[in-house]
């Protein structure tokens, strides 16, 4: 098979993010967030720092409170994933 040239984006935000920016559109802190969700708000905050993933039992919880369905919460989460071991495998290349 010939090699194809494919689009890396030169970023992609951590899904934390995202979720930021949505519990400001639903007027939510973290913290009822967390409550809401059953998680520790610890958890929530390491995710909405980049400093955690979400994980598929996560994506459930955060589609009945957020209303965006939980692919969507693991495709982007996906996504940073292959972006940073992409940048950091460029990094040990490059020096």
């Amino acid at each position: 098979m010939p090699n194809q040239n494919q689009y890396f984006p030169q970023s992609r935000p951590h899904p934390g993010e995202t979720l930021a920016e949505k519990l400001k559109e639903m007027a939510m802190s973290p913290k009822e967030f967390a409550l809401r969700i059953g998680k520790p708000e610890k958890t929530i905050t390491a995710i909405l720092k980049g400093d955690s993933s979400i994980t598929p039992d996560m994506a459930a919880l955060f589609e009945y409170t957020t209303k965006i369905p939980a692919h969507f919460w693991m495709n982007c989460q996906r996504n940073y994933d292959e972006y940073a071991a992409r940048a950091k495998r460029q990094s040990a290349i490059h020096g």
